[in-house]
């Protein structure tokens, strides 16, 4: 039911029910612009669009709150997300209801989180979030629009660092500063591509010496600083060709240091046991952990060799000289999409186009392969008259 009344001190007052009986009232100067406003409202009504002004009362912790709740992370995704939240949005929105956030304060949020020096890809990272909380507002009725993606929220530019893999040279410099505990560890995730988390998970049974294959099929995670077994990032088991420069090393680790049976929680801490035979332990007979395993080996190993321990030189590095010797050997990119456990090929192109071989030469010789016989022929044809 709606309808528009003079008032007695000439305004127009403009007024209508909703489903549920609730009444709703706006005042206007003139009865066109109390009109106009009846038929917004009518047509949100039929198209489906109709917001009851009173949802978007909730604030954006509540909303927040409710949406994590839903989420069906596993406990490292669900812990970073709310760490993301808790240090980044909450504490500068989340007073705020949800029909008072505009596009024009995501943008100033956005710009407030720059300055305070968060790096540009994180902050992409944080707006993610919000934009899914925002999402299930839309969806559950309390706004009508998401402000996160309106065209005037420009989120900042990433980081455009070019991947420059480390050499051959290095990597073998870096294995030499290591005890020899962990030198197959090293020469595992270079020469395989594995993720650090996913080189300390390998079993015995996970390298197939016959065939010459290495199985991801596990990881060793930090759940609420506790080691957990769990699938491999993304849940994508995968299989990778086994070198013989890294089977040897491996042979011989198997034959100094017999693996490790340990049983760990699976997915998360309070997960069901596992029992796993892991290639790599500590010498007091533990799984590796990888934050004391950074400190006390990795980065005086890669100082020992002249490195700077950075984020940027993590081991995740040893995967970019695994994808670097693979481009340039002359694998394709599925394939070193496929090696490295990446769901989508093209990510895999954005991140090392720059790695790939000069094709100039490579087309032109494919060419003059195919056409080698007519070229010939027209060398060697008699000039006519």
């Amino acid at each position: 039911m709606a309808s528009i009344a003079k008032r007695p001190n000439g305004k127009w007052r403009a007024r209508y029910r909703d489903d549920t009986g609730h009444e709703h009232s706006r005042h206007f100067p003139r009865k066109v612009d109390a009109q106009r406003w009846l038929d917004g409202v009518t047509a949100d009504v039929v198209t489906g669009r109709y917001v009851d002004p009173r949802a978007g009362r909730v604030t954006v912790l509540e909303q927040g709150q409710r949406w994590l709740d839903a989420q069906v992370f596993d406990a490292t995704t669900r812990a970073n997300v709310t760490s993301r939240l808790r240090v980044h949005v909450f504490p500068h929105l989340g007073d705020l209801e949800l029909r008072q956030v505009k596009p024009s304060t995501i943008q100033t949020w956005l710009r407030g989180r720059v300055q305070a020096g968060c790096a540009p890809s994180h902050v992409r990272v944080v707006l993610t979030n919000l934009t899914s909380i925002f999402a299930a507002a839309v969806d559950d009725g309390l706004i009508a629009t998401n402000p996160c993606r309106s065209p005037s929220v420009k989120p900042p530019r990433q980081d455009r660092r070019l991947v420059e893999p480390w050499t051959v040279e290095q990597v073998r410099s870096i294995i030499d500063a290591h005890p020899d505990r962990y030198t197959a560890l090293i020469a595992l995730a270079g020469g395989c591509g594995h993720r650090q988390g996913e080189v300390l998970g390998v079993t015995v049974d996970d390298v197939d010496f016959l065939r010459r294959t290495v199985h991801i099929r596990q990881q060793v995670k930090l759940v609420k600083g506790r080691m957990v077994l769990a699938p491999p990032k993304g849940g994508r088991e995968r299989s990778v060709p086994l070198p013989d420069a890294v089977s040897v090393q491996l042979a011989e680790h198997v034959r100094r240091f017999p693996p490790l049976e340990v049983t760990l929680p699976w997915g998360d801490v309070d997960g069901p046991d596992r029992t796993a035979r892991l290639l790599f332990s500590t010498s007091a007979g533990n799984p590796v952990n990888r934050n004391i395993y950074n400190e006390r080996t990795w980065k005086p190993s890669l100082r020992a060799v002249g490195i700077e321990p950075t984020r940027h030189t993590g081991m995740h590095q040893l995967r970019h000289h695994y994808a670097s010797l693979l481009l340039d050997g002359g694998v394709s990119i599925r394939a070193v999409a496929q090696y490295l456990g990446h769901a989508d090929p093209g990510f895999t192109l954005r991140v090392y186009a720059h790695l790939m071989p000069d094709t100039e030469d490579r087309a032109r010789s494919a060419v003059d392969t195919a056409h080698a016989a007519a070229a010939d022929s027209v060398r060697t044809a008699e000039v006519r008259p």
